[in-house]
């Protein structure tokens, strides 16, 4: 077999393996961003103590920020992948 078709091979595992990535961290992100509205306005947040929720609400955002740049640093590497 061609190196170009060992190539095209491999680069398309990738990509099916960076799909996969970015569902599950599409998926860790939308729980990320639930938990974040319930502890910001949920009915539960009233009941959670004041500093933890706090606390929890700034790790909270610091996950969603780096999931968000992690998925944009993943679709880079698929588009880059996809152009050959």
């Amino acid at each position: 077999m061609s190196r170009a078709f060992v190539k095209d091979d491999e680069d398309a595992e990738r990509i099916k393996e960076l799909f996969e990535q970015e569902k599950k961290l599409l998926d860790w992100l939308n729980i990320q961003k639930k938990k974040l509205s319930v502890l910001e306005s949920g009915e539960k947040a009233g009941t959670i103590d004041e500093v933890k929720r706090k606390q929890w609400i700034i790790k909270t955002k610091k996950d969603i920020e780096d999931t968000e740049k992690t998925l944009e640093r993943l679709r880079e590497e698929i588009k880059g992948l996809q152009k050959g």
